[in-house]
């Protein structure tokens, strides 16, 4: 099943990660909260967004990746409900929300894994300061936040993968650095 590679994947990046129910895997990065849900169904059977805040812990995630078959089907039935939660009701859900293909599961993952990171670095720890000026404002240096050497499934050899964000302006970006 897609949750085992889920954790497999989490314990060989440093990432803790448990699993929650046969369906959902919770990690933590730092104080970042990355949920990984591996739907059986094709399409979820959520009929309002109180079910799906409740079976996906939407309030206490900051990230939540969808392994699915067709992951942006239910990826846009969540926004949805999200979005109109947010204009019917008020309620504001500040989960981002990815989607991984199953066809696609290892290297899907770990471009997940990095975008969830990118998404608020402030919550992966307290930032190194580096000779790099921001690129956007140009005012303040960028601040690193996570570093990690890892073999990439993606590129199919060594990479360090660096998280950066600017204090100044709020610019993000993940930066791998080929090795091999």
């Amino acid at each position: 099943m897609e949750c085992d590679v889920v954790l497999s994947y989490l314990k060989e990046r440093g990432v803790a990660g448990s699993r929650r129910r046969l369906d959902f895997v919770a990690a933590v990065a730092g104080s970042l909260q990355i949920g990984f849900w591996c739907p059986r169904e094709d399409f979820p059977n959520f009929d309002d967004i109180e079910d799906a805040r409740k079976t996906l812990d939407l309030d206490h995630t900051d990230v939540l990746v969808v392994v699915a078959y067709r992951p942006y089907v239910i990826v846009d039935y969540l926004n949805s409900l999200m979005e109109r939660a947010s204009r019917w009701y008020g309620v504001q859900l500040h989960t981002k929300l990815l989607g991984v293909s199953s066809v696609e599961l290892e290297t899907g993952l770990e471009e997940a894994l990095g975008r969830a990171f990118v998404e608020k670095p402030n919550k992966l720890g307290t930032a190194i300061k580096t000779e790099y000026v921001c690129p956007h404002c140009g005012r303040d240096a960028l601040g690193l936040y996570r570093q990690e050497r890892y073999f990439s499934r993606k590129y199919r050899g060594r990479v360090i993968e660096g998280i950066y964000a600017c204090a100044s302006c709020g610019f993000k970006i993940r930066r791998v650095e080929l090795l091999d």
